[in-house]
């Protein structure tokens, strides 16, 4: 009985200096307080501090006269061009575009990424910065217009083609986006919405006419006042085409009322009209269509852009 009393004795006892070491803490929280939750709030912040700045990027531009402009689009006033090799710390990212810093004077701007990390690209120019949407219409399912003898689908040379305007543009450093790159259907809904979220300089959709009647030629349409210029530029390239150029027009289409960027439908020719069927399946045709669409957009991009 009287070992059990003192290990008694014992726990109460421990219980007791526990209670009050308790009750000890408690009143120097209370008495601090408000020390310790500046205490909180400053290393939260020191730590918030070390995490964005560990974040923070470096890299350095690739090519010569990459654009500085004061916001995240072509269409911002360029601040400064910038030679190879500038250093730039990257803030932050919007679409496709960095807010940086200069290391050498410490300025700021907004520069396009695939212009300032090009590894191919000597010297940028207005059409780098450009965003273009590929829109080789039709696909899947949908076969588009067909030839005479229903032998040639309109799909088929809507997407060969658009890949050689592709190919065509890759020297220049232009971001290229293709609405579809293989033989599938595209909701017709869905095509604009494309330029929409990458917000394109350019949209341009590529398509082979057909007709009830004897028609032959080619044709470029737009919708909205802001393709207007795009369309006659791309139109004034393709006047050297083995077709007649009929010229520039406005049309209703989806890909081009459903969006608010500028965009163009180009229709290269009547595929049930044999004679323009002849050069429509030639690849030379189609290169030629390539390379004037690039002329086209470089005149285009040149003139609306202010480069330093």
């Amino acid at each position: 009985m009287v070992r059990l009393k003192k290990k008694y004795d014992t726990i109460i006892s421990a219980s007791k200096e526990a209670y009050f070491r308790i009750i000890m803490v408690k009143k120097w929280l209370l008495s601090n307080l408000i020390g310790v939750i500046i205490t909180t709030v400053v290393l939260l912040t020191t730590v918030g501090l070390i995490v964005s700045l560990i974040s923070k990027t470096e890299t350095f531009t690739r090519p010569d006269n990459v654009q500085l402009r004061t916001g995240p689009g072509r269409q911002y006033r360029s601040t400064a061009s910038l030679k190879r090799g500038t250093k730039l710390i990257i803030l932050d990212k919007q679409n496709g575009w960095w807010h940086v810093r200069r290391s050498d004077n410490e300025k700021t701007g907004w520069v396009a990424s695939w212009v300032a990390n090009a590894v191919n690209l000597k010297h940028a120019t207005a059409l780098s910065e450009a965003t273009i949407v590929l829109d080789p219409g039709h696909g899947g399912t949908d076969t588009g217009a067909l030839s005479k003898n229903g032998k040639y689908k309109e799909k088929t040379y809507t997407l060969r083609t658009a890949r050689l305007v592709r190919s065509a543009l890759a020297p220049s450093g232009a971001r290229i986006l293709m609405t579809r790159d293989s033989d599938n259907i595209v909701p017709l809904l869905k095509i604009p919405l494309v330029g929409e979220k990458y917000k394109a300089d350019a949209q341009i959709s590529f398509h082979f006419d057909s007709s009830t009647v004897s028609a032959s030629g080619i044709s470029q349409y737009y919708y909205h006042k802001n393709g207007q210029n795009l369309a006659q530029a791309l139109s004034d390239s393709l006047n050297n085409m083995p077709l007649t150029n009929r010229g520039v027009d406005t049309a209703p289409y989806i890909v081009l009322k459903d969006t608010t960027q500028p965009a163009v439908l180009l229709e290269n020719g009547f595929i049930n009209n044999n004679k323009d069927l002849k050069y429509i399946r030639k690849t030379s045709y189609q290169k030629k269509i390539a390379k004037n669409v690039v002329a086209g957009l470089t005149t285009y991009f040149t003139k609306n852009t202010e480069m330093k």
